[in-house]
C-alpha cells in the first residue's frame, strides 16, 4: 500500500488533481429523423453542434450558446440524453466529459448560419450516414442519445480516445 502524498496547502493539493475538459452538444433532428451535423475544417470527422463549456456557464447553457453561435438558431436545451467520458489520449492530455442535450426537431429547410472560419458545412444526415461521418466517439454519443430519446433514460458511456 502506498502512502498518500502530503501537501503543504490546499492550493498545492488542488494543483495536483487531474483536470477534465467539459463540452456540450446538441442532438437536433428534422421531421424525417435525419440528424443535423456540422463540419469544422480542422477536424477529420463531422460533429454535433456544440463546443466547450465556458467559465461561469453550465453544460445546458453551453449547448444553447453553441446552437446560436454555430447555426444562428435559438433554442432551449431539453433533456440530457447522454454523458460521454473520454480518457486522455493523443488528442487530449486530460479526460473529457461531453454532455449531449435534446434540442428537438426542426424543419430541414430552417436557415442555418454557420460562423465563418469555424465551420465549413452542415448537413442533415440519416442515422446510418451520421454514425459513419461522426467517427467512433461521437457515433457512440449519437446511439446513446437516440436510445435516451426513445425511452427517456439518460445514458452514460465511455468513448474511445478521440477527444471531443
Amino acid at each position: 500500500m502506498t502512502e498518500a502524498p502530503e501537501f503543504k496547502s490546499r492550493e498545492e493539493w488542488l494543483a495536483s488533481l487531474h483536470r477534465v475538459y467539459a463540452a456540450a452538444g446538441c442532438l437536433i433532428t428534422d421531421p424525417e429523423g435525419r440528424v443535423l451535423i456540422v463540419k469544422a475544417g480542422y477536424r477529420e470527422h463531422w460533429q454535433f453542434v456544440g463546443g466547450t463549456v465556458d467559465l461561469n456557464e453550465n453544460p445546458r447553457q453551453c449547448a444553447e450558446r453553441e446552437l446560436l453561435e454555430e447555426t444562428g438558431l435559438v433554442g432551449a436545451a431539453g433533456d440530457l440524453l447522454a454523458v460521454a467520458w473520454t480518457h486522455p489520449g493523443e488528442e487530449l492530455d486530460h479526460p473529457a466529459c461531453h454532455f449531449l442535450f435534446d434540442l428537438g426537431t426542426i424543419p430541414a429547410d430552417s436557415p442555418i448560419a454557420l460562423p465563418a472560419g469555424e465551420l465549413d458545412a452542415h448537413r442533415w444526415a440519416g442515422v446510418d450516414e451520421a454514425l459513419e461521418l461522426l467517427g467512433p466517439a461521437r457515433a457512440l454519443r449519437l446511439t446513446a442519445g437516440l436510445a435516451a430519446r426513445a425511452d427517456g433514460r439518460t445514458r452514460i458511456v465511455t468513448a474511445p480516445n478521440s477527444g471531443f
